[in-house]
């Protein structure tokens, strides 16, 4: 579902409210220096002042916790939902949002904005992460992981989307803007951002790994699982599933509690749904925009819900479980 979904036939509240949500420079600030950067920052400090592996293991965990965070606020930037003004939008979407996380916000932002207008499509650039096909049974599921999280995200946000894409043939899945306006590929963004990082984690703490153990391990591990398991559950199908909803693949999921919060969907991002339908709409606004499509029927099938997180997971392991079990297995 593409953002043309704003174009079309809804109803006049709806389209009121998309109207009026626009971003709030107050609440996108406090949502980056506070709530992302000041709670990462505070978790690293603790580790500092007071060094042994309890402190780390809590830094590890707040560290990655924010990542996703601030990712989370770079997705907004990439549809101009964080910032009225769009150069600063961008400029703090990319300098403070994407690169510090290595990301490359101009390569992600189109390939993004390809998977919105192509979703559930054969053309789709994320298609592979949320397709079922190769993770239909427990060692698929396990397998499909564990590549990304050992090389295989590595490999597509670094090696194809910020060396390969500048040399790809256009089309309307790979089209990206991987050259500033000073010329050079905006991968190179990224090696200011990390050596700063590096020096102040240093410098701080006397200890010149911890920029590998508490920066590039948490973007590279969990943070990689926990982001691309909760893009699987945002447009993943259960064989229960009945057509319509599901059928769009654009999920949301109504229960969050803390630690799915924390982990898998800071700033709302479980209405995923909605976003999709309408992305300009800044986070904090999708919470009543999900009251006003489900207020009406039209709106209303055109996603589906899913309880939770850890639910639909479940869920799905029971049902590729059973899929390799025999009849005799199964009905015991």
């Amino acid at each position: 579902m593409s953002s043309s979904a704003e174009t079309g036939a809804q109803p006049d509240a709806v389209l009121d409210f998309v109207r009026r949500a626009r971003p709030r420079v107050a609440r996108a600030l406090v949502d980056l220096l506070v709530w992302s950067w000041g709670v990462l920052i505070l978790g690293v400090a603790v580790y500092v002042l007071f060094p042994n592996p309890l402190t780390f293991a809590l830094a590890f965990l707040t560290v990655t916790s924010r990542m996703g965070a601030l990712l989370a606020l770079g997705h907004e930037a990439q549809h101009s939902a964080f910032l009225p003004d769009k150069r600063f939008n961008d400029l703090l979407g990319a300098w403070l949002c994407a690169y510090p996380m290595g990301s490359i916000f101009g390569s992600s932002r189109a390939v993004h904005m390809a998977h919105h207008k192509l979703l559930n499509t054969p053309e789709d650039p994320d298609r592979l992460f949320h397709r079922e096909d190769d993770k239909s049974t427990p060692r698929q599921f396990v397998g499909h992981f564990a590549r990304l999280v050992f090389g295989g995200q590595l490999w597509t946000s670094i090696v194809v989307n910020g060396l390969m894409r500048p040399f790809q043939k256009a089309t309307p899945a790979a089209t990206a803007v991987v050259v500033t306006r000073r010329g050079h590929p905006e991968i190179l963004n990224l090696v200011p951002v990390q050596g700063v990082i590096w020096a102040l984690l240093w410098l701080s703490s006397g200890q010149w790994w911890l920029y590998f153990a508490l920066w590039l391990s948490p973007i590279f591990t969990l943070g990689t699982f926990l982001g691309f398991l909760r893009g699987f559950v945002d447009h993943a199908k259960l064989l229960t599933d009945e057509g319509g909803p599901a059928e769009n693949r654009l999920c949301t999921v109504l229960r969050v509690n803390l630690l799915e919060r924390a982990f898998l969907a800071p700033f709302d991002f479980n209405y995923h749904g909605e976003h999709h339908l309408y992305p300009s709409v800044p986070h904090y606004c999708l919470p009543e925009l999900h009251r006003l499509l489900q207020a009406d029927e039209r709106c209303r099938s055109r996603y589906a819900l899913r309880e939770s997180y850890s639910r639909f997971i479940a869920d799905y392991w029971r049902q590729i479980s059973r899929a390799q079990l025999s009849p005799a297995e199964e009905s015991r």
